[in-house]
C-alpha cells in the first residue's frame, strides 16, 4: 500500500470540513423580503415551513389560504393579508359561494371582525348557493348581536370615513335584510320559520314587516308559526304585525287547515295549545281552504319482496265553498263547547252563532248549533230568542231524521218555554 503524504491527508480533511460547513449553513436573502433556508437537499422557501410562518406570516390573496385561515381561526395571518389584499379578499368565494363575511358569521367569530369586513366594504348583499346572505345565517340561529353587527350604522367619530361612505354601507346592510333565499324567505320570514324571536323583535324595531309576504310555495310567516304550534309567535304576527289570517295562496291550505291537521296528530290531553291558537285565529276571521291528509302507501324493495311503508302529506281540494265553510263552522263549534265547559256562556254563545253563520241553514249541523245557542238563551231567561232558534231547528231535524236525541231535546225545550209563557 502506498504511503500517503501529510499534505494529501490535510487536503482531504480540509475538503470534508468545507462540505460540512455548507450543509449546515443557513443563507438569508433580501429578495422579496423572504426568509429562506438553502441546503443541498431542500430548496423550499423557509417562510413556507411551520416555524417560518410563525416568524414571518406572509400576506396572501390566495382564496384557499384565506379560507384556511378562517377555518383554523388564524386571525393574525388574516389581518396581515387584509391590510395588503383587502380588495381581493372581500370578493373571494369558497366552494359554497360564501364570502369571508359569510364564514365569519357562520362560525360566530367576534363581531369586531364582522365590523372590520363591513368597513372594508365587503358586500352584505352577497348570497351563497342557498341564497343566504350573512344576515340569514345570523337569524337562523337567533344571534341578534351578530345581526346588529351586520346592520348598525357606523359613527363618523369612531372611524375616519366620510358620511357618504357610511350611508352607502348602511344602505347595503338594510337591503340585505330584504333579499330572499332560494325558498323565497327574507330574514324576517326566516326568523318566523326558525322561531328566532330575538332577531324577529329586532327586525320589527327596524320597521321591517314581511308578515304577509309569500315564499315560493305560497305560504306566509303565519303558516310557519301555526305549523310550529307557537302561540306567542302567532299572537305577535297577528297583533303586532297585523298579519292576514287568511293570507297565502288561495289554492293552498290556510293557517286554520294547518292547525286542524296539527291538532289531529296530538294526543287528546296535548291539544290545549292548539285550542288556544284556534281561538286566536278565529277571532281574526281565519277560514278553511284545503284539508291536509297523511297519505300512506306501500312500496316493494328492489332487492327483495319486502314492502316498506312511505308516508306523505297531500292537500285535498275542497272544491265547494260550502265544504270549506262547514270546516270553519266546526272550529267555532269546538270553541263554543270549550267555553261552555269553562262556564263562559257568553263566549260559548258567540262561537255557536259564528258556527251557524258558516253552516247552511238546512242541515243537521245548523240545527245542532242552534240548539246549543238556544239553551244558553234559556239560561239567561231570553225565551223568545231561544224559541226563534228552536222552532226552525226542530223543523230541519225532522226533515232528516224521524227520531233522535236532539229532536227530543229540542221539543222538550220548546214545551218548557211554552208552559212558562202561558
Amino acid at each position: 500500500m502506498a504511503k500517503r503524504s501529510k499534505y494529501d491527508s490535510d487536503a482531504n480533511n480540509s475538503n470534508e470540513d468545507y462540505e460540512m460547513s455548507v450543509d449546515d449553513k443557513i443563507l438569508s436573502s433580501d429578495l422579496n423580503n423572504l426568509i429562506q433556508a438553502t441546503t443541498i437537499s431542500n430548496t423550499n422557501a423557509y417562510h413556507m415551513s411551520i416555524c417560518g410562518s410563525i416568524l414571518h406570516p406572509m400576506p396572501t390573496n390566495s382564496p384557499s389560504d384565506i379560507f384556511s385561515f378562517l377555518r383554523h381561526s388564524n386571525f393574525t395571518a388574516l389581518r396581515r393579508s387584509l391590510d395588503v389584499y383587502h380588495n381581493d379578499i372581500i370578493q373571494m368565494r369558497n366552494d359554497h359561494g360564501q364570502t369571508v363575511l359569510h364564514v365569519l358569521v357562520i362560525h360566530a367569530y367576534q363581531y369586531v371582525w364582522v365590523r372590520l369586513l363591513m368597513l372594508r366594504e365587503c358586500d352584505p348583499c352577497a348570497q351563497d348557493i342557498d341564497g343566504y346572505t350573512a344576515a340569514h345565517y345570523a337569524v337562523e340561529r337567533d344571534d341578534v348581536e351578530m345581526l346588529k353587527a351586520l346592520t348598525l350604522r357606523f359613527h363618523t367619530q369612531a372611524k375616519p370615513i366620510s358620511e357618504e361612505k357610511i350611508t352607502t354601507i348602511h344602505n347595503k346592510c338594510c337591503k340585505a335584510l330584504s333579499l330572499k333565499e332560494k325558498n323565497g324567505l327574507t330574514t324576517f320570514m326566516l326568523a318566523c320559520q326558525h322561531e328566532s324571536l330575538k332577531c324577529l323583535d329586532y327586525l320589527i324595531e327596524l320597521n321591517i314587516n314581511d308578515s304577509n309576504l309569500e315564499d315560493k310555495f305560497g305560504d306566509t310567516c303565519l303558516h310557519y308559526a301555526v305549523g310550529r304550534r307557537n302561540k306567542n309567535l302567532v299572537e305577535k304576527l297577528l297583533d303586532t304585525c297585523k298579519a292576514d289570517a287568511n293570507g297565502g295562496q288561495q289554492l293552498r291550505p290556510s293557517v286554520l287547515d294547518i292547525l286542524q291537521y296539527n291538532r289531529a296528530q296530538q294526543k287528546p290531553f296535548e291539544r290545549t295549545k292548539d285550542d288556544d291558537i284556534e281561538r286566536l285565529l278565529l277571532s281574526y276571521g281565519a277560514k278553511n281552504r284545503y284539508s291536509i291528509r297523511r297519505i300512506t302507501s306501500k312500496r316493494k324493495g328492489s332487492d327483495d319482496n319486502n314492502e316498506s311503508i312511505t308516508s306523505n302529506l297531500a292537500c285535498l281540494s275542497i272544491d265547494l265553498k260550502t265544504n270549506a265553510q262547514i270546516e270553519t263552522a266546526r272550529s267555532y263549534a269546538r270553541l263554543g263547547s270549550s267555553f261552555e265547559a269553562k262556564g263562559d256562556l257568553k263566549a260559548a254563545q258567540e262561537n255557536f252563532q259564528h258556527a251557524m253563520m258558516y253552516t247552511p241553514d238546512n242541515t243537521l249541523e245548523w240545527a245542532t248549533y242552534a240548539l246549543r245557542s238556544a239553551l244558553i238563551h234559556m239560561t239567561y231567561g231570553e225565551k223568545q230568542s231561544a224559541l226563534e232558534l228552536l222552532q226552525p231547528a226542530l223543523y230541519i231535524s225532522k226533515q232528516h231524521e224521524e227520531d233522535s236525541q236532539d229532536i227530543g231535546q229540542i221539543q222538550q225545550a220548546i214545551d218548557q218555554i211554552q208552559r212558562q209563557t202561558c
